[in-house]
């Protein structure tokens, strides 16, 4: 089986921002309105949520439909019809790193969120096929005291959210990748590109 290794989604294989930036575009288009008033309004819909990763793409595009007065099912396509979105939202080494790691190491998730979500992008994407599907894990929220309780054992996990490496360094392995900054963390296995995980794993 070889060593396993498990992905979070996104800001590690998938850039959030960048995919969020891009259905702002098609929002805009469709509901022909100023990027203000649709900031507002998405702003409203976060503030009802208990935690970010309780976003719901059906829940917002109900919550837009009544504000504006359009049948959501014109803004669900956005999330669960096109894939283009999603494909360019990978980031740029995405593809071919997980490409070179599948071939020697067995590869899985282990995300946040809404489940049928974060699956989602990663079929529309055109990654799926690269993970096992028996080490896939996405929790709703990983700052739960079990969130790592069923992980395979010895499995490392990589992550861009420091806190969340710094919670689960104890008793997984880990591997933070900064995307931000150059900043390292020396308790910590660092990184700032998958492209990283080859380089480490041909030494």
């Amino acid at each position: 089986m070889g060593q396993i290794l498990l992905f979070d989604i996104d800001g590690t294989l998938f850039d959030a921002e960048k995919f969020g930036k891009l259905t702002r575009e098609e929002f805009l288009r469709i509901l022909n309105i100023d990027e203000e008033n649709l900031m507002r309004t998405i702003a409203d819909y976060y503030s009802s949520l208990e935690a970010s990763t309780d976003y719901n793409p059906r829940e917002i595009t109900v919550f837009m439909g009544e504000k504006y007065n359009i049948d959501p099912k014109l803004l669900d396509k956005l999330f669960w019809e096109e894939d283009k979105h999603y494909q360019e939202s990978l980031f740029p080494e995405t593809l071919s790193v997980l490409q070179q790691l599948s071939e020697k190491k067995t590869l899985g998730i282990f995300s946040q969120g809404l489940e049928d979500f974060q699956l989602h992008k990663l079929e529309a994407s055109g990654i799926r096929d690269f993970f096992n599907k028996a080490f896939i894990f996405v929790r709703r929220r990983k700052s739960l005291e079990d969130a790592t309780g069923d992980l395979p054992k010895g499995a490392t996990v990589i992550d861009n959210n420091h806190q969340v490496v710094l919670k689960f360094s104890p008793v997984v392995n880990t591997i933070w990748i900064n995307r931000k900054s150059q900043d390292s963390d020396p308790q910590i296995k660092t990184i700032h590109s998958l492209e990283e995980l080859i380089t480490s794993a041909k030494g």
